[in-house]
């Protein structure tokens, strides 16, 4: 291959990769745009329906988005001669294919095939409460290989999609959306248990219209760990009504000394 070749090769794939950059923007703009408008009929006559198809739109989007993405990129490497080779020796083996097949059952491709199920089957939905494992959240979104969880205290945890289609999880938004409080505070070991329940009762009451409960939750050698529990309304903020609950607690057993020195 010549120089003036190489040099006509590598203008042609700037090109082509300027094209296929205007193609993917332009596909991810007109499917979103395209979507948003059958969303909000949709949403007119069926809300329920409008979230579960919001739902598919958004993995299937990132699909679509990922192949188109992936035919660019092939289409500007096969310009160059070279790449057509290698290309051409990959695909004539059956034993690389075989070997592709297989790592989709127990690689990161496999998160793609269950990211698929979970767009159509929809165990749970875009801004569904959840609870995998030890850890509970709000589905933010669900990509190609994870799912984002956004806990109450703002962190985000990702959960393989083979994870979530292979464990048990529960969503926390069918059926009764509440979430659960638990909160521990310290009593001192030689303290009155009973007033120590009664005060920490009152003020986590004190706080707003919840229903609480107040249990002695550990003992241990200098200390009674009591627990408030209960359940919030789905609409409040959860870590601004435990911040309150264990101020106004802590509050009334330090007046009363009943703390742990």
């Amino acid at each position: 291959m010549t120089v003036v070749d190489s040099s006509s090769n590598a203008v042609q794939a700037i090109v082509l990769g300027v094209v296929w950059i205007v193609v993917i923007v332009g596909v991810r703009f007109a499917l979103r745009f395209a979507f948003v408008r059958y969303e909000r009929r949709l949403a007119e006559h069926d809300p329920a329906v409008a979230a579960r198809r919001r739902t598919t739109f958004s993995f299937l989007l990132r699909v679509a988005i990922a192949l188109v993405v992936l035919i660019g990129a092939w289409s500007v490497l096969s310009v160059f001669p070279a790449t057509q080779e290698v290309a051409h020796a990959f695909l004539a083996s059956s034993a690389v294919l075989a070997l592709i097949a297989g790592l989709a059952l127990t690689t990161p491709l496999g998160n793609l095939g269950s990211g698929v199920l979970l767009a159509f089957t929809q165990p749970v939905r875009l801004g569904d409460r959840i609870s995998v494992g030890e850890h509970t959240g709000v589905v933010e979104s669900i990509s190609l290989s994870y799912t984002s969880l956004v806990t109450d205290e703002g962190r985000h945890i990702f959960v393989p999609n083979q994870t979530m289609v292979s464990t048990m999880l529960v969503n926390r938004s069918v059926g009764d959306p509440r979430r659960v409080i638990s909160i521990r505070l310290p009593v001192a070991i030689d303290a009155s248990i009973g007033d120590a329940r009664r005060l920490a009762l009152e003020a986590a009451q004190a706080t707003g219209p919840v229903a609480l409960k107040v249990q002695i939750a550990e003992i241990t050698e200098k200390t009674v760990w009591l627990e408030v529990g209960g359940f919030a309304p789905a609409g409040v903020d959860l870590a601004d009504l435990s911040t309150g609950i264990r101020e106004g607690a802590l509050g009334a057993l330090a007046k009363a000394k009943l703390l742990p020195t």
